[in-house]
């Protein structure tokens, strides 16, 4: 009777044992998953931040968003040193507050979307940044230009005085450059629309209005506006964005800080 029962607690340890086995295994499964994936996360994070610099400053970008008010307090003199006689400056300030309130670091959201390459799976939505979202092709071709005495320049000899200067080290988070590169970029590529099309006649509203299609759509899409004489089509979208409702926000937006200025 004694021999059997120490049989049947010698049986019951060796299944406790084996049940705390499992389950430290099945823990230990469960922490290389959570340190496997958070490894993942981070390296991918850091992937982006190398590829997009900015991502960096996430923490504090929202603290650098500003009303119509704060943002005209800040950069007015930037709009008004870099307008031209198309691209105004409270249309300058209109847009920097319709793409980042008025944000020199503005960022892109994240998104999730499927693809075979692992850096694809979860990054920034676009490799637009700053003030006027300026994505890496927009930026690498306006810096060919800068603006000269409220006129477009193009990169040239260091000897000419109106050509452009470094123009190579300009950052899209500098507010001073990020203002400067979009007046030339929209300027020119609105004149250059324009000139292709020598019968058609255009208001300043419509070319500002074509500026705004060009920024937030590409220049495709710009001349396919002055094709269709500066109408926007029932329902058109740009990404994720109603082009109809941008063009009237960027009216609104322009009519307040035309006030700002007059102030």
């Amino acid at each position: 009777m004694t021999a059997a029962v120490h049989s049947g607690v010698r049986l019951s340890g060796r299944r406790s044992r084996k049940k705390n086995r499992r389950l430290r295994w099945k823990l230990a499964a469960l922490r290389f998953c959570v340190i496997g994936i958070a490894g993942l996360f981070a390296v991918n994070y850091l992937y982006q931040v190398v590829r997009k610099p900015v991502e960096i400053l996430a923490p504090v970008s929202a603290a650098l968003a500003k009303n119509p008010h704060a943002t005209w307090q800040n950069y007015g003199h930037l709009f008004l040193e870099h307008s031209t006689h198309i691209i105004s400056s409270d249309f300058l300030a209109a847009l920097a507050q319709a793409e980042s309130d008025g944000n020199p670091i503005a960022r892109t959201y994240w998104r999730w979307q499927w693809s075979w390459s692992p850096f694809e799976i979860y990054r920034p939505a676009s490799s637009a940044v700053g003030m006027f979202q300026i994505t890496d092709g927009t930026f690498a071709e306006s810096r060919q230009y800068c603006i000269r005495d409220h006129a477009v320049a193009s990169a040239g000899s260091w000897h000419d005085l109106n050509a452009c200067w470094f123009n190579s080290l300009y950052a899209r988070v500098l507010p001073s450059h990020a203002t400067e590169l979009t007046a030339a970029y929209l300027h020119r590529k609105v004149n250059e629309i324009l000139s292709a099309r020598p019968g058609a006649k255009a208001t300043l509203e419509q070319k500002q209005r074509l500026a705004a299609v060009i920024h937030l759509c590409g220049a495709k899409r710009g001349e396919s506006f002055a094709a269709r004489r500066f109408r926007v089509k029932t329902g058109e979208l740009c990404g994720s964005h109603d082009l109809r409702r941008y063009l009237q926000k960027i009216e609104l937006l322009k009519k307040h800080f035309s006030r700002l200025a007059g102030n």
